[in-house]
């Protein structure tokens, strides 16, 4: 308590008038070569990191959106829909383009730096200006921050928005108006990630204890003080939620809105839910132990106020975490965006304190320990993606493969919409939740039946079930890396010799070979140029020899792949 309460509410100093002001100014112009030099090197993240199979699933929803496509009912997605929705026009106005991936991940680093500005003013309010600065920049280069913000994903926007209602909550008394934003804050955040719900829930539950501590300490409570704020923030929470619903409701989507957002996603036995184990008592054994540095953080200032928004932050962190590892399914990196926050803003009293301590030593060793933590964290970010690394070209480089393959409108089929501009023949996005209800029989594998219904011809197979790895061996060769096409390799026919194969859909063909020129007939058609093959089986004569004949979609071929490098040309 001691130490914190050592830890002034603004920095001091004894320099008073220009040297001051000098030191003010200096003070600004590292901040600002900081900044600069953090915006230099998320843009050069944005370029390289690796891509994470999210990423082109929130592609191919707001592909969906920028052309008339509904999330829910035309598109599988198990997220909720805003994000994807205000990034749709941006998207549109980019186009058809093999690096979208890059200006989608650059048009994230606003919100990033709205993070942390807000971390900086509500730790500024909370301790000083520099327990700001400090809570920012630990969680500005903390790896699991810097890199799940570089993505493009929904978190991004998620983790925003409840900083925003955080910096609301923590800028004054929680009167009627505050309460308001704060909820049509949080309702945007509800509305982006159903995660929401963890963290409402977590501050709710130190809110309360909050209000116990002030109760103890002997203040009274106004309850239409207490309950009109609450009813606003409720009402302003409830809005922008209600208006999607309304929406979709309007659309005929609803029920598939609840089932893709809730009931999808509420699989007994996937991850911890409905299993028994340690990980049940997590939260009611760490709630408690939150007390007593609750009641600490409550009492380190004069102002009742500031020290109950001091200890609410700090226990809100605390229960998040524990309820995320006791109850929450499956726990992903991306889910420790909004504590990070929460968590330095927690510590940096303590940091504020030490340094305190070190100052009366030598003035400069105020900065040392913050300093020696943004270093460490700075090394663990580059042992995570060094900075010679392009994870990011291999991506870019498919994508650029897919686009000159297809045609917009034509079926691809892959895991998660990772040829992002083309339509899925295949409405279940192949995630761990959908994977795991296959595997249980809740949703039908009858991926062979939607490729042949749609008569796709290209596929990027991964995530496959055995059955649908077979029926896709069977039916498709492979022209690039990761792309197969309509197809079948034939192998070596002899002069004279009939081969005959079998075709499951409609679709135009060339009859090919490694080297030289194919002679003979298919269905008794002299054998040159292109086929339209109906469903059926067929019959290939060759007049002369030749070796690894293939069957290949006639598109492939014209657009310069070939079966036999696995390159095109």
């Amino acid at each position: 308590m001691e130490a914190l309460s050592s830890v002034s509410p603004t920095i001091s100093t004894s320099q008073p008038g220009r040297g001051r002001a000098l030191s003010f100014t200096a003070e600004r112009c590292v901040a600002a070569v900081l900044v600069v030099a953090l915006i230099a090197w998320k843009i050069f993240a944005a370029l390289h990191y690796r891509v994470d199979s999210d990423e082109p699933q929130h592609l191919h929803v707001v592909w969906g959106w920028a052309n008339g496509f509904l999330q829910y009912r035309d598109l599988f997605d198990n997220h909720s829909p805003l994000f994807q929705m205000l990034c749709a026009p941006l998207f549109r106005a980019l186009g058809e383009r093999a690096d979208i991936l890059v200006p989608m991940r650059l048009a994230m680093i606003p919100l990033f730096f709205l993070s942390l500005w807000c971390i900086y003013k509500i730790g500024a309010r909370l301790w000083n200006p520099l327990g700001g600065w400090i809570a920012a920049a630990l969680t500005a280069v903390a790896p699991t921050f810097f890199y799940s913000t570089t993505e493009f994903r929904t978190d991004d926007l998620w983790g925003a928005l409840w900083m925003v209602a955080l910096l609301i909550f923590a800028s004054g008394e929680f009167n009627s108006k505050r309460a308001f934003w704060f909820g049509l804050t949080l309702g945007a955040a509800f509305a982006t990630s159903m995660k929401t719900s963890l963290l409402a829930g977590s501050l709710a539950i130190a809110a309360l204890a909050v209000l116990g501590f002030r109760r103890i300490a002997g203040e009274r409570f106004d309850l239409a003080k207490i309950l009109t704020p609450l009813v606003l923030a409720i009402a302003g929470a409830l809005i922008i939620p209600t208006v999607l619903v309304a929406f979709f409701a309007a659309k005929g989507a609803l029920p598939q809105m609840i089932y893709c957002v809730i009931q999808h996603n509420a699989l007994p036995g996937l991850g911890k839910l409905g299993k028994l184990g340690f990980h049940e008592f997590i939260f009611p054994l760490v709630l408690p132990l939150l007390l007593l540095p609750g009641w600490l953080y409550f009492c380190s200032h004069n102002d009742r106020r500031i020290g109950a928004q001091r200890a609410t932050i700090m226990m809100a962190a605390g229960i998040y975490m524990a309820f995320l590892r006791s109850y929450w399914p499956l726990v992903t990196v991306q889910d420790w965006i909004p504590f990070l926050p929460m968590f330095f803003l927690a510590v940096t009293p303590l940091i504020l304190a030490i340094g305190n301590w070190c100052a009366r030593f030598h003035p400069a060793l105020r900065f040392a320990l913050p300093t020696l933590l943004v270093a460490l964290e700075i090394c663990f970010c580059y042992r995570v993606s060094p900075f010679s690394k392009d994870d990011l070209t291999p991506n870019t480089r498919h994508l650029a493969e897919l686009l000159k393959l297809t045609d917009p409108g034509q079926y691809v089929m892959d895991a998660k919409g990772d040829s992002i501009f083309r339509p899925r023949p295949f409405y279940w996005v192949l995630e761990g939740v959908t994977i795991a209800r296959m595997h249980r029989g809740l949703i039908a594998d009858d991926l062979p039946q939607a490729l042949i219904k749609t008569s796709t011809c290209v596929v990027s197979p991964r995530r496959l079930s055995e059955v649908d790895y077979a029926f896709i061996d069977n039916n498709y060769i492979r022209i690039a890396e990761h792309l197969l096409v309509a197809g079948k390799s034939l192998g070596d026919i002899k002069a004279g010799e009939t081969v005959t194969f079998q075709t499951l859909w409609p679709a135009r063909y060339k009859i090919t070979c490694q080297d030289g020129t194919l002679k003979g007939t298919l269905d008794g058609e002299p054998l040159h140029g292109a086929f339209t093959l109906p469903p059926g089986t067929h019959a290939l004569q060759l007049s002369n020899g030749a070796k690894q004949v293939a069957l290949v979609w006639a598109q492939a071929l014209e657009r310069g792949f070939t079966p036999f490098s696995g390159k095109h040309k």
